[in-house]
């Protein structure tokens, strides 16, 4: 068995998940991952149709019931999404004619 990321041989069962896996852990670089996983990272094209249902003001149950998500994970981005915008806006003068 190999590290997903830096592909060393140097790897420890490190637990099990909350459903039961073996957990292992990478000794070369701390990377901890489930052999066989079935839970795979959300798709861009998932994560776009969820910034336009955002847009459309949908509740975020609909959203995470249309999208296949977890309402936990759907929250979790939200948040996220809401720490990265700017909280000051840039005001500019108009000038005046006349």
């Amino acid at each position: 068995m190999n590290c997903p990321k830096c592909q060393s041989t140097q790897i420890i069962k490190y637990g099990h998940t909350h459903y039961g896996k073996p957990r292992f852990r990478c000794q070369a670089c701390g990377r901890q991952f489930v052999e066989d996983a079935t839970r795979q990272p959300i798709e861009d094209a998932t994560r776009q149709l969820i910034d336009k249902l955002l847009l459309e003001r949908l509740a975020l149950a609909a959203i995470a019931r249309v999208t296949g998500v977890s309402q936990r994970w759907l929250q979790m981005y939200v948040n996220q999404k809401f720490y990265q915008t700017p909280k000051t806006i840039e005001v500019t003068q108009k000038n005046q004619v006349g």
